[in-house]
């Protein structure tokens, strides 16, 4: 296991940039255990002592909805624990999501891109068959991974502590889950390749099989809907579909280019999301986007990690100190803001001290997760105001004994989402 620790490390690392609440030590203890092979071959590094599951109220591009949430270390835990239980697990070669720990996601869409338009583009196969799980997150059985032949005792008391405290097995955003999910389909993705071996290929749980007739498209059809029933799964009623092969060539939707403040400014004028998000993270500071960044995420509150982000790098502006203001008003009734703020506040001490008591007070409640306290901690002492900070849990202490400076082991405001 020596040899793949700088490939789980770094997967990990990456894997942190779809995290809902950043880790206030920078998941910095965690990525050092990971590092340790020689020690995890020989089962040293241990288990954190509990499994601690929080729950986070999320803003998405249409919904908002409530997530689990577990501390940076117990997702650490899970990550390297599912990566020994498949060690000897290889997905079909049609699979391209989550295959490994070294995968890559642009690398691998691209691929799967150009393995689409290669099936489309083939003689006699007119017809692509979209399949997709019903809520395959939520929905996969315990039972079902239990029995996997690539599942470990190890992971097995992990994932079954975990379904008893956040209601199901696999938390989205993270890498190990989709891993584990991914593995959990390969029995239906056996049955594409024994009935139509060649002609069809999968991302995450979503399947594209290329037919050359509706009767074959569903035959297919009710094979994938038997599979799915014998794991405890449904087929999709909207997400799955039979439609003109040539209609992959058409693309994903289309590709935002430009300078990032161009991007920026088509995007607020146009109302584009997508426009905003792509321009957010590549943004220097400016002072008329520091001044529309609040109102832009008002409006569209998924788009506050990517601000935050933004605003990192405007910190020491006095445009960027006002928009980090204007934000964390009323962000102690939302749990989502006071976590990507405290994050950005854990990092600058002159944001530290915009952020008011009841915010401090409302993240460091015994109600918040874990990863919320610990974040209300870190700036509370950032900022010199240690009586309004929760009591440091025990990967804190090492860092509030050593002085708590903004600059040592500080939380990432990198993300995905």
């Amino acid at each position: 296991m020596t040899d793949d620790a700088p490939a789980l490390r770094a997967s990990f690392g990456h894997d942190l940039l779809t995290e809902w609440i950043p880790d206030a030590l920078g998941a910095a203890d965690a990525l050092r255990d990971l590092a340790r092979g020689r020690a995890l071959a020989r089962g040293r590094v241990s288990a954190p002592a509990a499994l601690e599951v929080g729950w986070l109220r999320v803003p998405l591009a249409r919904r908002a909805e409530a997530v689990p949430v577990v501390p940076a270390t117990v997702r650490a835990h899970l990550h390297r624990t599912v990566e020994r239980a498949l060690r000897g697990y290889e997905p079909a070669a049609e699979v391209f999501s989550y295959r490994a720990p070294t995968w890559d996601y642009r690398t691998a869409f691209g691929a799967r891109g150009a393995r689409m338009r290669a099936l489309a583009g083939r003689g006699g196969l007119p017809l692509v068959l979209s399949l997709d799980v019903h809520r395959f997150g939520r929905s996969l059985p315990l039972s079902t991974l239990l029995d996997a032949a690539w599942m470990t005792e190890e992971l097995a008391t992990l994932l079954t502590r975990l379904a008893a405290e956040a209601g199901h097995c696999l938390l989205s955003s993270h890498h190990w889950a989709n891993r584990v999910g991914g593995a959990a389909l390969a029995p239906v993705d056996a049955v594409l390749g024994r009935l139509v071996p060649g002609r069809w290929l999968r991302w995450a749980d979503d399947w594209h099989v290329f037919v050359r007739d509706a009767g074959e498209a569903e035959r297919v059809r009710a094979a994938v809907r038997d599979g799915l029933a014998a794991l405890g799964l449904t087929l999709s009623a909207d997400k799955s579909g039979l439609r003109p092969a040539a209609t992959v060539f058409a693309g994903p939707a289309r590709d935002v280019a430009g300078e990032p403040a161009e991007v920026w400014r088509a995007g607020v004028d146009g109302g584009d999301l997508r426009a905003l998000r792509y321009a957010l993270p590549r943004l220097a500071p400016d002072a008329q986007v520091s001044a529309e960044v609040p109102s832009v995420v008002r409006r569209w509150p998924a788009l506050l990690p990517r601000a935050v982000r933004y605003l990192d790098g405007a910190a020491r502006t006095a445009h960027g100190r006002a928009a980090v203001a204007e934000l964390l008003g009323g962000a102690e009734r939302d749990p989502f803001a006071a976590a990507r703020l405290l994050a950005l506040a854990g990092r600058h001490p002159e944001l530290a001290a915009l952020v008011s008591g009841p915010v401090l007070a409302s993240a460091g409640s015994d109600g918040s997760p874990v990863a919320l306290r610990e974040l209300a901690t870190r700036v509370a002492v950032v900022d010199r105001r240690p009586h309004l900070a929760p009591e440091p849990t025990p990967r804190l202490r090492a860092w509030v004994a050593d002085g708590g400076h903004a600059g040592a082991s500080p939380p990432s405001v990198a993300t995905l989402l």
